[in-house]
């Protein structure tokens, strides 16, 4: 811009020693005029660009800061969501770990159950059949007592009692020697033999009705542990 100014001044110049050459004084004030209103201009022109080369020169500054903020705000970003991503690497994997490990217990738990609802069911089976054979016991014992307490008790009935597999082994052993003893002497109702198994009599009734009491309490016990069980 300086040369194109230049340039001018020189054509300029030219132009008013050529025109004024008969009038010489005016033409110098009119070339001084001109050269200081081209420096006006010039330095006029020099400060609108020093302000303008500042204001760019402070804008460059600004973005400089600027951009060295954010470069350093997206580092420590990167930095932290390489933290995050690290750390959800190794939870996925302890996660992973965590979850072959409940398949394998779920696995086990599913085997112990099967395996517990199994003999749940063979206990349960168990149970029906004690159950069962308490009660038949109880109803035998009670009708063999039955039979005993009677004034006149029927020996065929006592027999058949005495047979039955639902009666006690030891109440079995009792009724049975009794009725060998009614065997020795049924004949003579006053005779020592019949007061003897008379009084005898009373005795295993007594031991029946212990028995009956025990295989009750047995009963009531193997049902209370079948409650328990469910």
């Amino acid at each position: 811009m300086q040369r194109a100014m230049r340039a001018a001044w020189s054509l300029s110049l030219v132009a008013l020693v050529s025109g004024s050459s008969d009038g010489g004084v005016s033409a110098v004030q009119k070339v001084v005029i001109m050269l200081q209103d081209m420096n006006a201009k010039a330095k006029q022109e020099k400060q609108a660009e020093e302000v303008a080369f500042a204001e760019f020169d402070t804008w460059c500054t600004n973005e400089q800061a600027n951009l060295a903020t954010a470069i350093a705000k997206e580092a420590e970003m990167v930095e932290t969501l390489s933290a995050e991503l690290g750390k959800l690497g190794s939870d996925t994997k302890a996660l992973g770990e965590e979850i072959g490990q409940l398949q394998m217990d779920v696995g086990k738990f599913t085997s112990d159950l099967k395996a517990a609802k199994e003999q749940r069911e063979k206990d349960h089976a168990e149970f029906l059949t004690e159950q069962k054979d308490y009660g038949e016991s109880v109803d035998a014992l009670e009708r063999a007592v039955s039979i005993l307490s009677r004034q006149n008790y029927d020996r065929t009935s006592l027999l058949q009692v005495a047979k039955s597999q639902q009666l006690p082994a030891a109440a079995q052993s009792m009724v049975s020697a009794f009725l060998g003893m009614m065997d020795d002497d049924a004949s003579d109702p006053m005779s020592p033999e019949a007061k003897a198994y008379e009084f005898q009599s009373g005795g295993v009734i007594e031991m029946l009705k212990k028995l009956r009491s025990e295989f009750v309490e047995k009963k009531g016990e193997c049902e209370k542990e079948e409650m328990n069980s469910k």
